[in-house]
């Protein structure tokens, strides 16, 4: 018997899945109000622009966010998100679906458009000419399932309405690719469903500190959510139980559970699984109190004539229950979640393993002082910086017993370091690059201290310079030290003077490696004089000098360059 009803149930799956029909479309339109309006590739301030709306454009109207402050429209065959405060709705928004490209799968919960499957499909498509990724809907807002290999063939089981995005399934997994990396080899696509079909799971998202807080915030938005429907049931079963009438119309809409992905669940299973119990518990008593009216407002006779007592009761009791359980849940979310931290005019959030902070924002050959002591041993800046860029980070320090530690990296992956260097004990400069930049974004900059096993307090002030210095053949301006006050500067741009010293050797470019290196730090009188010509004046003294003549132009004419 159980053998039986396994192969019947995936049967019946498998012809479910197959016959899916296209997701339903709400009428709703979409009327923005006001003139260059952003259009976002998912429901965020800050979020990606991938189109702008004038006042007078109107948009089919296709889902909304899970706080209710972003419509979901159709532009041009993309998903794109626009702000509610900017539009007018003309239909019933909250027929609109739940969506969130970021935590709620292609389709919903309920009938996911990936996630994973077995069928197939007699129309397949090949990547012609490089990899692809599959993603759990059709945009780049939705997360990455899987990377496809180039000239891999696979079924195609549905399509959007403009044929932007073909659903897929890759070694199992159910999900989405752009049109423009694919070449058709079997097939007719217009055979292929819009919308295309239901997976037998959900997609798992990845278990990430940014997906678990992410989650905490939904599930905290779905109880603000499914607070009208609450408000709406308890007026009108409390004035029922005053043995008034109620009107058997516009009845609030349901709110649905939450189904967290499996990976993310598992590593945060003590938190998470707690949660999403008492969450669908509180959704299952709201939708018990709306189910008790509508089945009431079945019968022939006015409602308040023919419900019963117990009836009443029932559904006064899921409605106090569900009161408390949403208060509860708001508290023990409100716990978890990290403080909304205010984020001012050249500042940047940085969130990492629950830990934020806001951090300043530093500019490319902008001089940078701060200090390090026992209570502060480390600091953060943000800084923006450009695909093939070659940055060189410079860290002086000018008092105290600093050894630095500097690294450079994403701000959204802080642990993939593309560049970190370490400091030498009595050296005062550090100098890290050059770090080619590999996207442009925003970066993070920490500096810490090295010594793990210091006896003594930390206390240091230093300096940090951060220059592009691709295609200069001096890589200046460089960070040095005034003379007089022994605070830090930025050197000025060295002007080249023709004939002062070789521009190259036969292993290319010669550049001074540091304004602050003396002879004894050089390697060759043609890093001498590139340093000289940059401004460090102290290579060209009398001292150890041969003819004994001052400033003649001539750097390091002593051992152990001896330079003529």
């Amino acid at each position: 018997m159980r053998k039986t009803a396994f192969w019947l149930i995936t049967l019946l799956v498998s012809f479910a899945t197959v016959a899916a029909q296209p997701l339903p479309r709400p009428d709703v339109t979409v009327l923005v109000n006001r003139d260059g309006v952003n259009i976002r590739v998912l429901p965020a301030i800050g979020a990606e622009v991938i189109g702008f709306a004038q006042a007078g454009n109107t948009f089919p109207g296709t889902g909304r966010s899970p706080d209710g402050e972003w419509v979901r429209i159709d532009f041009n065959g993309q998903e794109g998100w626009i702000g509610i405060p900017v539009v007018n709705l003309f239909g019933d928004a909250n027929a609109l679906p739940v969506a969130d490209p970021r935590s709620i799968p292609y389709g919903g919960f309920e009938s996911p458009r990936s996630g994973t499957t077995d069928i197939t499909s007699p129309v397949t498509a090949r990547l012609p000419t490089s990899g692809i990724r599959l993603r759990a809907g059709p945009s780049t807002a939705y997360p990455v399932l899987a990377n496809i290999p180039r000239y891999t063939v696979m079924p195609l089981l549905g399509r959007t309405a403009s044929n932007g995005w073909f659903q897929v399934n890759y070694n199992g997994t159910l999900g989405w690719i752009a049109n423009r990396f694919i070449e058709i080899q079997n097939g007719t696509i217009l055979d292929l469903p819009i919308d295309g079909i239901v997976a037998y799971a959900p997609p798992a998202s990845g278990e990430t500190q940014e997906n678990y807080v992410g989650t905490l915030r939904l599930l905290l938005e779905r109880i603000e959510l499914a607070q009208p429907s609450l408000d709406s049931i308890r007026g009108t079963w409390t004035t029922v139980a005053l043995g008034q009438r109620a009107a058997c119309q516009n009845f609030p809409a349901r709110p649905s559970d939450i189904n967290i992905a499996n990976p993310l669940l598992a590593a945060f299973y003590p938190i998470l699984d707690p949660l999403q119990r008492d969450f669908n518990t509180a959704m299952a008593n709201v939708r018990l109190a709306i189910d008790l009216w509508i089945e009431a407002c079945g019968f022939p006779q006015p409602p308040s004539g023919v419900v019963g007592q117990a009836t009443v009761q029932g559904a006064l009791n899921a409605i106090q229950t569900a009161d408390f359980q949403f208060a509860d849940l708001r508290r023990r979310l409100n716990e978890l979640l990290p403080p909304l931290l205010e984020v001012g005019e050249g500042e940047c959030l940085f969130t990492f393993q629950n830990q934020f902070d806001v951090l300043k924002v530093i500019g490319q050959v902008q001089l940078v002082t701060d200090t390090l002591t026992s209570r502060k041993t480390v600091a953060g800046y943000c800084i923006d910086a450009t695909a093939g860029q070659a940055l060189r980070l410079e860290l002086l320090v000018y008092r105290g017993n600093l050894v630095p530690l500097v690294s450079l990296s994403p701000l959204d992956n802080p642990t993939n370091f593309i560049g970190v260097g370490r400091g030498i004990t009595g050296q005062d400069l550090l100098t890290v690059g050059p770090i080619l930049i590999p996207a442009t974004g925003r970066y993070l900059i920490v500096v810490s201290d090295s010594v793990t096993d210091r006896t003594d307090y930390l206390d240091a002030d230093y300096a940090l310079l951060v220059t592009d210095i691709a295609g200069l053949t001096i890589p200046g301006p460089g960070l040095g030290k005034d003379p007089l006050t022994g605070l830090p500067i930025i050197n000025p741009v060295p002007t080249p003077v023709p004939g002062l010293f070789p521009t190259a050797t036969p292993s290319g470019v010669v550049a001074c490696p540091s304004l602050l290196f003396s002879c004894q730090q050089l390697f060759t009188c043609q890093e001498a004089r590139a340093c000289l010509q940059a401004g460090n004046f102290s290579l060209d003294n009398t001292s150890g000098d041969p003819n004994g003549i001052p400033n003649n132009g001539i750097p390091c004419e002593s051992p152990p360059l001896s330079c003529q």
